[in-house]
């Protein structure tokens, strides 16, 4: 009796893992909340807030391309598909609009490959040009 209750307590807990792992809250907390924070302020000027640029960025093909090769995105350990799903959890929290194209997994695999190695400048131009 007593092995199998420590198997059905050991058993739950990985489950209750498997489930935090998969939600894309639980992934920025892990994975984008040491730079950008719990509340997406971020540390301008070198790491930018979630705000109503998000949008902005998301509606554009290259501002797209931008969020996914980001270092932060490019490089993080989590797969193509929760990738999509941070990214997306991120503009429904932070975005202060309703962005209307989720991001896919295949967008992610596409632009994933290539990191962004000046971001900044990217974003800037990006934000110029949609000015």
């Amino acid at each position: 009796m007593r092995w199998t209750l420590r198997f059905l307590t050991l058993l739950f807990l990985t489950l209750l893992c498997a489930i935090a792992a998969a939600d894309p809250r639980s992934h920025y907390m892990i994975h984008c909340m040491g730079c950008h924070l719990d509340d997406g302020r971020g540390l301008p000027p070198d790491i930018p807030a979630f705000d109503d640029k998000l949008a902005l960025l998301a509606t554009s093909e290259k501002g797209r391309e931008y969020l996914v090769r980001v270092p932060g995105s490019s490089q993080s350990p989590i797969d193509d598909a929760a990738l999509a799903g941070v990214l997306n959890w991120i503009l429904e929290e932070y975005a202060g609009e309703p962005v209307y194209t989720p991001f896919l997994e295949s967008e992610i695999s596409r632009y994933r490959h290539k990191p962004l190695s000046n971001p900044a400048l990217m974003r800037a131009e990006l934000l110029d040009a949609a000015d």
